[in-house]
């Protein structure tokens, strides 16, 4: 194998998995589920989002979602120090970085490097594969957060078009 420059590249082994997906806390219950042929679409969960402040049956409708089902992981236990983590820092840690290194534990784990072995830690690598486009990630968040200001600006008696209003010059900036 032949890189650009003309050098060979070294040979890799892919030797172990980590995952997390709907209704499957690791690969076993993953293929398990493939196998049974789960569905593992539900309805969101509470601890999510009230889909009667996102939900517009009109899939063309703004900063609004048509469907009322999704795939969601269930959740997971994450102890900060397992992983040299301050707890204070988890409030400024994405959430998906911390998934992240769950699941590189256990594609570690998975391959028999887990703890109490020691093994050559140079030649070892994780390859992570998330989805999102972060350049989304604020302006999203922002518009996502509309129906909690509707809701604050109505408590102070600020209603109807001068709430959109209000709305609409946040998202503009």
């Amino acid at each position: 194998m032949s890189l650009k420059d003309n050098s060979v590249a070294s040979p890799i082994a892919i030797i172990g998995i980590g995952c997390l997906f709907p209704k499957a806390e690791n690969k076993v219950r993953f293929w398990a589920n493939i196998k049974n042929g789960v569905d593992a679409i539900t309805e969101i969960p509470a601890s999510h989002w009230l889909p009667e402040e996102y939900f517009d049956k009109n899939p063309k409708s703004p900063d609004r979602t048509y469907a009322r089902r999704g795939g969601f992981i269930l959740p997971v236990d994450f102890d900060p120090s397992e992983f040299g983590l301050a707890p204070n820092a988890l409030e400024a840690t994405d959430s998906a970085q911390l998934l992240g290194l769950l699941t590189a534990k256990m594609a570690l784990e998975d391959a028999g490097y887990g703890p109490g072995r020691s093994f050559d830690r140079s030649r070892v690598s994780v390859v992570l594969g998330v989805t999102g486009a972060l350049e989304l990630v604020i302006p999203l968040g922002a518009r996502l957060g509309h129906p909690k200001w509707r809701k604050a600006l109505s408590e102070f008696g600020i209603t109807g078009a001068d709430a959109e209003a209000i709305l609409s010059r946040m998202q503009e900036d």
